[in-house]
């Protein structure tokens, strides 16, 4: 018989929105709350579904709203292997089978951008929309700049960081300091003592190569969904420019830029994010 403790342990456990499922030899962690047309937000390298911790519960207010910890990364499995688009794309599209996930509005972060466009390409007819938040995936980087980066970031290395390092590297993604910066970068220094920190470093190695290695420019005009690009006009990772000429490129999209907001403007700047995406969802 389970104690009142135990009782009171698994009501909240079944109450969170934060669970597990299983994909092939996986499990993945995600986020599943609210009711309505279902948007998935996937998040970029380094992150986990916290990067959209600010605005999930007021899209929950009209949204299904879905954040996996894409597989590598956050509390989800970090296999040993090459970190591929067809094995992401694979991944969550069991996932939304599974969740009974049909037509989701997809949105992605950087990294996160980049899978999801994977996704949309690989399955077009499964995604009402797509909203691509200073995305990857539309520069393309030489060989000698691939390589160099790589050799920057190798597994070793990258187990090697420091909370130092960590502000160093993390400095650039907001523009002013808040309570949500504070906890990020915290959030990144509590990685260093998990007992899965060196499986995450090698995900992260290998996640690096693939992003630098997804120019997807000549493939946009194959992305006919409508289409939001929603940029901090400040960021110093990704600039607006990239975003203007992905714009030239996509069939069916607009551009929506949020002045004052850096790389991650749903952390960085959440309610000009929400007020910029309203209209898109909402339509």
């Amino acid at each position: 018989m389970m104690t009142l403790r135990q009782v009171k342990s698994a009501t909240l456990s079944m109450n969170s929105p934060v669970k597990t499922q299983n994909i092939h030899s996986e499990t993945i962690s995600y986020y599943d709350r609210g009711q309505g047309p279902p948007l998935v937000l996937i998040h970029g390298m380094f992150g986990d579904y916290l990067d959209w911790e600010p605005v999930l519960e007021p899209l929950a207010t009209t949204h299904r709203v879905i954040a996996p910890d894409l597989p590598g990364f956050g509390n989800s499995s970090k296999p040993r292997r090459d970190y591929t688009a067809a094995f992401f794309v694979e991944t969550l599209h069991e996932l939304f089978r599974q969740l009974d996930i049909d037509q989701p509005i997809l949105a992605g972060n950087s990294f996160g951008g980049q899978i999801a466009m994977f996704y949309a390409l690989a399955h077009p007819e499964n995604i009402s929309k797509l909203i691509l938040v200073n995305s990857g995936g539309f520069r393309y980087y030489s060989d000698e700049e691939q390589v160099s980066t790589a050799a920057r970031f190798t597994q070793p290395i990258l187990a090697s960081f420091t909370p130092q390092i960590h502000a160093f590297l993390f400095g650039g993604v907001f523009t002013k300091q808040s309570e949500t910066s504070v906890r990020y970068l915290a959030k990144q220094n509590t990685k260093l003592e998990r007992p899965d920190y060196v499986d995450y470093t090698h995900a992260l190695a290998s996640n690096i190569k693939l992003s630098m290695a997804s120019n997807l420019i000549h493939r946009l005009p194959q992305i006919t969904c409508p289409t939001l690009l929603l940029w901090g006009e400040s960021d110093l990772v990704l600039p607006v420019e990239q975003a203007k000429l992905a714009l030239t490129k996509l069939p069916n999209a607009e551009l929506k830029t949020i002045p004052g907001c850096g790389h991650a403007p749903q952390m960085d700047c959440p309610h000009l994010f929400l007020e910029a995406l309203q209209e898109f969802l909402s339509r």
